[in-house]
């Protein structure tokens, strides 16, 4: 009789595993790793707009299936794209993005700071401050005020709104709030939402920083190149 029960016992569980109800083990979770997984995502993203990289900024390992991205000019929307169209705009600035890197010395610096911060220096800090406003086991939402920094070799003697410091041009500040999700693997963007400040940074110079604002734009337009 004992045998018989636990040969029924093991086609039942092998029964409702074909099923998909199998039983699961339960999802480990610590927060104080889960935060520093999170504040990482975030912080590979901002390393990838200031690399260029289009994987780090809008690849599979980063983005969640259905991310959408919201940018605003201040209170008014100024445009919403998918994850597809976002990955193919990056793409097509990539090969401009290289060449004045490279040839003309460009480099963009993202600074990311609490959202109570006071304005920036110029001065990088040693660590992006990113701030995290919720976690649990399948969401988390992260925020932080940003600043981006542009040069070059040769800076033109005139720019389109923003700021100079110490050889910087401030062009773009504002905020982010990005929303993640757990997935198996890593914690993945689902929804990011720009907002520019206005008049701090120039009109003109963001609506040149396309296609994600944040400096990430037309070279040739930007400097006068």
């Amino acid at each position: 009789m004992t045998k018989r029960i636990a040969i029924l016992a093991a086609l039942v569980a092998v029964a409702m595993t074909l099923a998909g109800c199998g039983f699961k083990p339960p999802i480990q979770w610590n927060e104080a790793e889960e935060s520093l997984a999170v504040l990482g995502a975030a912080n590979g993203w901002a390393q990838g707009v200031e690399d260029y990289s289009v994987e780090a900024m809008a690849g599979n390992g980063i983005l969640a299936q259905g991310f959408q991205l919201s940018i605003y000019e201040g209170a008014t929307l100024g445009s919403k794209k998918d994850g597809g169209q976002l990955r193919t705009e990056l793409d097509g600035s990539a090969a401009e993005q290289a060449y004045y890197r490279a040839d003309k010395g460009y480099v963009l610096r993202l600074d990311i700071d609490p959202a109570d911060a006071d304005a920036g220096d110029g001065i990088k800090d040693a660590n992006n401050e990113w701030k995290i406003e919720l976690i649990d086991r399948t969401n988390a939402i992260v925020t932080g005020k940003f600043e981006v920094y542009e040069t070059a070799d040769c800076l033109p003697d005139t720019l389109n709104g923003g700021r100079i410091v110490g050889g910087w041009w401030n062009s773009d500040n504002g905020e982010i709030t990005i929303e993640l999700i757990r997935t198996p693997n890593a914690w993945k963007m689902i929804a990011m939402t720009i907002v520019f400040y206005y008049p701090d940074a120039g009109a003109g110079a963001a609506a040149l920083s396309s296609p994600v604002g944040l400096g990430l734009g037309k070279l040739s337009l930007e400097f006068g190149w």
